[in-house]
């Protein structure tokens, strides 16, 4: 019996988690009630790479697994959830990492990390939640800055056509 199952997309989705988790818990900088990160625009790399299921994996996992190791056990459902969330913005389909529609996206993506946290943070912290606001807002600046650097990096160097080639 044969399958036709591709196991390239399973293996990237577990790298992308794996660089996600790594960039997120080691390159974090604290702040009022969490820490900032440079894991999200490798979220939306990954989204722009991985079909829909694998990149919600990839960056619900990798985001959740950066909390857990990093003592933040409480946050690790939510960040699942709003790190999945984020790659519902972004598209694989296109050629190129930096197209007008994901260029555009890292705005309501900074928005849903934003709110996320503050939803989260109401329930955790009450009425402290808008301490971390100003944290989540860098969060989101910052890790749509770093994504169209990365795209526009990653397309001069044809590197999605290189990645998804069969």
């Amino acid at each position: 019996m044969r399958y036709n199952f591709n196991i390239k997309p399973l293996v990237l989705s577990a790298l992308f988690a794996a660089i996600i988790t790594t960039l997120t818990f080691f390159g974090k900088i604290p702040v009022a009630n969490g820490y900032i990160h440079i894991g999200d625009s490798i979220i939306y790399i990954a989204a722009c790479v991985l079909p829909f299921p694998y990149a919600l994996f990839a960056a619900g996992f990798g985001g959740a697994l950066a909390d857990a190791l990093g003592g933040y056990t409480v946050f690790i459902l939510p960040t699942f959830i709003i790190k999945a969330l984020l790659t519902l913005l972004f598209t694989p389909k296109a050629n190129s990492f930096l197209t007008k529609r994901n260029a555009f996206m890292v705005l309501p993506a900074g928005l849903i990390t934003v709110t996320g946290y503050l939803i989260t943070g109401w329930f955790i912290y009450g009425e402290g939640a808008f301490a971390g606001i100003i944290g989540d807002c860098l969060q989101g600046a910052g890790s749509g800055i770093l994504f169209i650097t990365f795209a526009v990096t990653l397309d001069k160097i044809r590197f999605k056509q290189r990645l998804t080639k069969q």
